[in-house]
């Protein structure tokens, strides 16, 4: 700019003095002084790299002649190589060139000498030069880096490299005292070329159809056509889960348990197409009574058989999607009539079971997926109303209750929101709820690791008076997890805030508290009556768990350190502090087992000690 706006002035000026009779001499002298300043004022030292750094011509003063460097369609133009960051010869920039005389000055008068020599033409506005190429940025291993993240983010970051310290010494003693090798990352290329691997064995269901087995290759079936425009393909799945374990728990209170448990999960599954089936599952080995189960097997403490059997149908449900049983009704798929449904007796859960935990509950559901827009990259609602077999946050059943509430999931680009409500209306003394929960689940990047997290925020109110059932509460929970360099373990950080009484809308008797999703210890083992060897309810209390998943032989075996610890809140101590180990390990491709192991200190108590030993079989 600072070019062309010289050139304009002394255009100017000769237009103002064409036509006019002057002195030559005076006309040069009148124009020196400002050429003179034009000069003084630039860079010593100009190159052609400078006129692409400031996207215009600059003059240089070079044995008496000023070369500007610009842009005109009356100059001849040149060719500037340019060469990009990677050193790769880009095209030539156009380049120009104007040699204007200046005149000649006497050393011993210094006066102008007249010369004989045309008028200046005047030179026409030109403009600026547009570099079409990102400004070159040269490295410099002197210059340090800014930092991207702020000075907390890496304070919190170190105490997280803190917090995984433990790790790498827990991993070599499984190693060492077990004889098996720590799972690491694969980051080289193989050196040797892999034949054309087999598809490995599927381990068949207990009972599956010729026509659609599970998961096998093969061609698809011609299929029956219902009358509605559907193609049904029927197929018949049996499969299920057998567990058995001998637990032994001394809580030091009545509830000591040594016992011997089985669990038998057994379904049936007749598939009608993708989206359409029915479902029917019972559980003979255990027994729903009152707030607890009772499992078959044999109780060591007391000496008795405990006889648990039943054929009771725990499950019995049958889902699927409007759109695809009446296809007919929207043949080109443009009335958005892809609902979704549900409809009988069929476990749910809800913000990962602390809002509502069953795995029996009488209800229909109502799901509209695949909303979109605004920012929303997919948003699915689910409208519930439950009838009938709903247990409320003591883990006792409500006959006269109800259910209704409305879930919805949303993903964004950095996170997936969940909001949901739900209202348990009831008229026994249990009495009614409101519950309103939010959360959100993301994936975010440190200074040196990835970190998964989810916040959970929650609040039930009672809309009459306050019971065993019914209480005012928050309760704020977090899962905060990681994998540490060069592994593929999983070092994970969960923690909670309880205040006053929180409840959840509902909760089978299975499930316990609300907080059993803060850790192992914080779980109870779904298996006999080997409870959580800390306790998992809401009210008034904070805590946290600390824990180390580690993998070796290729996934096959597991285990789990774990440490954890919670504080009441309301000074009635109860404070209590555990630390676990669990261990897994699979067997062929339908047997697991799993033993745990605790020592837990409540306050005002003596030390807990716990063991269990569980297989399972899943068929």
């Amino acid at each position: 700019m600072f070019t062309t706006v010289e050139q304009n002035l002394f255009s100017a000026d000769k237009r103002g003095r064409a036509g006019e009779n002057e002195d030559p001499v005076v006309r040069r002298r009148f124009l020196l002084p400002p050429l003179v300043f034009a000069v003084l004022m630039l860079p010593s030292v100009v190159t052609a790299e400078d006129d692409f750094e400031h996207g215009a011509g600059v003059p240089s003063l070079t044995d008496g002649i000023v070369v500007l460097d610009t842009i005109s369609p009356h100059t001849i133009p040149t060719s500037a190589s340019v060469s990009s960051d990677e050193n790769v010869a880009l095209p030539p920039v156009a380049h120009q060139a104007e040699i204007i005389p200046v005149p000649p000055i006497n050393a011993t008068t210094d006066e102008v000498v007249e010369i004989d020599t045309a008028d200046f033409a005047p030179l026409p506005a030109v403009p600026a030069v547009i570099n079409p190429y990102a400004e070159r940025v040269t490295y410099n291993p002197m210059i340090e880096e800014p930092h991207t993240e702020s000075v907390a983010a890496e304070a919190a970051e170190h105490i997280f490299e803190l917090l995984q310290g433990p790790a790498d010494p827990l991993a070599h003693f499984v190693s060492a005292l077990l004889g098996i090798h720590h799972d690491e990352t694969k980051t080289g290329l193989n050196v040797h070329p892999i034949p054309r691997q087999s598809i490995p064995h599927r381990p068949a269901l207990l009972i599956e159809t010729d026509d659609e087995p599970f998961l096998a290759p093969g061609w698809l079936q011609q299929g029956i056509e219902t009358p509605t425009g559907a193609i049904w393909r029927p197929a018949l799945w049996v499969f299920g889960t057998y567990r058995t374990g001998i637990n032994y728990f001394d809580n030091r209170s009545t509830t000591n348990v040594t016992e011997w448990a089985n669990r038998l999960d057994l379904f049936g599954q007749l598939n009608l197409t993708g989206t359409e089936r029915l479902i029917v599952g019972i559980r003979p080995t255990d027994q729903e009574q009152g707030n607890r189960r009772a499992f078959s097997g044999y109780d060591f403490r007391n000496g008795n058989v405990d006889d648990a059997w039943n054929i009771d149908v725990q499950t019995l449900f049958f889902e699927g999607d409007f759109g695809e049983i009446f296809p007919r009704l929207d043949p080109f798929d443009g009335m958005a009539l892809d609902y979704g449904f549900s409809v009988g007796r069929q476990p749910m859960s809800l913000q990962q079971g602390l809002l509502l935990n069953e795995d029996i509950i009488d209800a229909v559901t109502v799901t509209r997926n695949t909303l979109s827009g605004n920012g929303v990259l997919n948003l699915r609602a689910t409208g519930v109303y439950a009838w009938n077999s709903i247990d409320r946050n003591n883990n006792m059943s409500d006959p006269d209750a109800q259910l209704v509430g409305l879930f919805t999931e949303t993903d964004i680009a950095k996170s997936t929101i969940n909001a949901d409500i739900a209202y348990v209306d009831s008229q026994s003394i249990h009495g009614s709820l409101l519950t309103v929960a939010l959360s959100g689940i993301q994936r975010f990047h440190g200074t040196h690791n990835t970190y998964n997290s989810s916040l959970h925020a929650l609040t039930s109110i009672p809309t009459g008076t306050e019971t065993g059932a019914s209480g005012q509460g928050e309760l704020l929970f977090s899962q905060f997890s990681w994998t540490p360099h060069h592994t593929n373990d999983i070092v994970y950080l969960n923690t909670f805030w309880a205040i006053d009484r929180f409840t959840s809308a509902a909760r089978g008797p299975l499930a316990g508290g609300p907080l059993g999703q803060t850790g192992v210890l914080f779980s109870a083992a779904g298996l006999g009556n080997y409870g959580a060897p800390l306790s998992n309810q809401a009210t008034d209390a904070v805590g946290a768990s600390l824990g180390y998943q580690m993998f070796f032989c290729d996934t096959r075996r597991q285990v789990v350190f774990e440490v954890a610890g919670r504080q009441d809140t309301n000074h009635v101590d109860r404070a209590a502090v555990a630390g676990g180990v669990r261990y897994q390990q699979a067997f062929d491709q339908h047997w697991l087992m799993v033993i745990d192991g605790f020592l837990a200190k409540r306050e005002s108590r003596g030390m807990s000690p716990g063991v269990r030993v569980e297989l399972q079989m899943k068929f």
